[in-house]
C-alpha cells in the first residue's frame, strides 16, 4: 500500500512524519511518496539523504515557489497542487494511505492486513484519526471488523441538489431561511464530514479520483463535499469506516502558508517562522522528534525565535498565533492535547 504526503515547505514536519512511518506501519510492501509543492531544494536533500528509499514527486509550481521561498519573495504562489496529488493518486495503489506533511503515527499499524480487510468490505475511506470529534465519524455502525468499524454515512439529505440548496446556497437569504427553520445545522452540516477527509485516512483510489476529479483550483471543500455526496447519491451501498483507536496525530503550531490564519491582534508572517525552523532543524538545532508522540519542543521554537528576533515572526506573536489556531478547531469539537 503506498503513503502519500501531501508536503510544503516545513522540512522539519515532515521528518517527523516518515520517522513515524518507518517506526510504526507494518507492511511487507510500501512506498512513501511525498507529493511536495515548493520546499526549498536543500531540505529535500537532506531528507533523501536520511531516508533514501522515499519517492518525492513535484508540482509543476515547484521550482517558482521554492525560489520564492528561499528569496524570500512577499508575493509566494498561492495555487494548490491540485494536478500533482491527482497524479499521485492515479498512480497509487488501489487502497492508498493520505497524510499531510505535519501528521504523524502514533500506533504500530498492519496495512497488509487492513488493505485485505478494507478490499473485501468495499469501504471507501478508512478514517485513522478525527481529533476525537465524533461529528466527523458516524455512529450508524453497520459492522465491526477487527480493528475498524464500518458506518453508512446518516446524513440529512443526500440528494446533490437538495445538499446544495441547504447547505451551500447562500442567495437571496436561502441559508438564513434554512438555518431559522433548523434545517440548517452546524451539527448536520458537520456529519458530511463523515464522508470526506482532507487526509488522515486509507482511501479507496475511485473515491478519491471522484471526490478530486472536478474541484476548482483553488481549495474549496464544498465543492469536494458536494462531489462526495454525488457518489453515495449514485453508489447507494457505499460504505466508510474509522479504527477503533486514532492512529495519528497532527501538528497545532504552524501552518504551510498565511491563508486563513489570520487571527485578531495577530501580526506573523509564517513563511518567515517556518525559515526560522527549516534552518535550525537543517543545521541540526532542532529535533523534529523531541517529545514526540506529543506536538513540537514549544520551549525549544520559543528559545529559536527569540535568539533569531525576527520582526515578523516574534515569540510573542507566535504564541498568540498558535492559541489562536487551536481555538478554531476546539470550536466545533476536536480535542487538542
Amino acid at each position: 500500500m503506498d503513503i502519500l504526503i501531501k508536503s510544503f515547505n516545513r522540512p522539519y514536519y515532515l521528518d517527523r512524519c516518515i520517522q513515524s512511518i518507518k517506526t510504526f506501519v507494518v507492511c511487507s510492501e510500501y512506498r512513501i511518496v511525498v507529493l511536495d509543492d515548493g520546499t526549498p531544494h536543500k531540505y529535500l536533500d537532506k531528507l533523501t539523504g536520511k531516508y533514501p528509499d522515499i519517492v518525492i514527486l513535484k508540482s509543476s509550481l515547484y521550482d517558482q515557489k521554492a525560489n520564492d521561498i528561499s528569496n524570500n519573495s512577499p508575493n509566494i504562489n498561492s495555487t494548490i497542487p491540485k494536478d500533482l496529488w491527482l497524479y499521485g493518486a492515479k498512480h497509487a495503489s488501489d487502497y492508498f494511505v493520505l497524510l499531510e506533511d505535519d501528521y504523524w503515527f502514533i500506533d504500530k499499524i498492519d496495512l497488509n492486513q487492513l488493505e485485505m480487510s478494507l478490499k473485501q468490505e468495499e469501504v471507501q475511506i478508512l478514517k485513522l484519526f478525527w481529533l476525537g470529534n465524533p461529528h466527523l465519524i458516524s455512529e450508524n455502525i453497520i459492522k465491526k471488523c477487527d480493528s475498524y468499524s464500518i458506518y453508512k454515512p446518516k446524513l440529512l439529505v443526500k440528494n446533490p441538489l437538495l445538499y446544495k440548496l441547504i447547505f451551500h446556497t447562500y442567495k437571496f437569504r436561502i441559508h438564513d431561511i434554512f438555518t431559522f427553520f433548523n434545517i440548517y445545522t452546524d451539527k448536520r452540516a458537520l456529519h458530511y464530514y463523515t464522508i470526506y477527509a482532507v487526509a488522515g485516512a486509507v482511501f479507496n483510489k475511485n473515491y478519491f479520483l471522484n471526490v478530486w476529479g472536478s474541484t476548482r483550483i483553488s481549495v474549496d471543500e464544498g465543492v469536494q463535499l458536494s462531489n462526495a455526496v454525488k457518489f453515495i447519491y449514485k453508489n447507494r451501498k457505499a460504505v466508510f469506516g474509522f479504527t477503533g483507536a486514532e492512529f495519528l496525530k497532527t501538528g497545532f503550531l504552524s501552518s504551510a502558508t498565511n491563508q486563513h490564519k489570520h487571527y485578531e491582534n495577530v501580526d506573523i508572517d509564517m513563511f518567515a517562522f517556518n525559515k526560522i525552523i527549516n534552518e535550525a532543524w537543517f543545521n541540526d538545532g532542532f529535533d523534529a522528534m523531541a517529545h514526540f508522540p506529543k506536538d513540537l519542543d514549544t520551549k525549544k521554537i520559543e528559545a529559536i525565535l527569540n535568539r533569531e528576533n525576527n520582526a515578523f515572526a516574534k515569540k510573542e506573536e507566535w504564541q498568540k498565533w498558535v492559541a489562536g489556531f487551536k481555538k478554531q478547531y476546539i470550536s466545533f469539537g476536536c480535542h487538542i492535547d
